[in-house]
């Protein structure tokens, strides 16, 4: 999380902010209009990309940190005045070239990044392959489909990465057998 001397004016006023104690938590408040900074969380959208064709998913390799050059499931960010669903399903086509079909919700995740200072809950989802065609995005270097067994030998940019398809392939397995 970024430290709390990094706020120094009220983003709504512009007075001099002052560090008070706020629900038994040490914030950024403005003593002129009264804002306070909470640190919320950001939320990500992050997708198992399938396809009908065979029991693989898509893994992407990051060409920007955190994790640049490591591998990782598609998703991003989701911003002011989207859903949940439109973040992702924006994301895997800036992503990816894919139009994708959003099925179940595979779990969720807190996930904690020191190098940028920033906190978030990540919210992956099972997705199928609806139209399109590969592209790498700006974002990607690489694109690859795998088995699940084959994704387990890839570096793996973060951990809740690695939990989700081990919830998933879990789940799989269960339905199959």
């Amino acid at each position: 999380m970024l430290s709390l001397d990094t706020f120094k004016f009220c983003m709504r006023c512009g007075h001099a902010i002052e560090l008070k104690s706020e629900s038994g938590r040490l914030r950024p408040i403005c003593p002129r209009c009264g804002y306070i900074h909470y640190f919320a969380p950001q939320v990500a959208a992050v997708a198992i990309v399938t396809r009908a064709a065979d029991e693989k998913f898509l893994l992407v390799q990051r060409g920007e940190n955190p994790g640049k050059g490591l591998w990782g499931l598609p998703g991003g960010f989701v911003e002011m005045g989207e859903t949940v669903s439109d973040a992702l399903t924006r994301e895997i086509l800036e992503e990816t070239g894919y139009e994708i079909e959003i099925g179940e919700l595979v779990g969720v995740w807190s996930f904690f990044n020191d190098a940028r200072k920033i906190a978030g809950v990540a919210l992956i989802y099972e997705t199928r392959v609806a139209r399109g065609e590969l592209r790498i995005a700006s974002d990607s270097t690489n694109a690859t489909w795998v088995t699940y067994e084959r994704a387990l030998e890839f570096p793996l940019a973060f951990e809740s990465h690695r939990e989700a398809l081990r919830c998933w392939a879990d789940a799989n397995v269960k339905k199959i057998g």
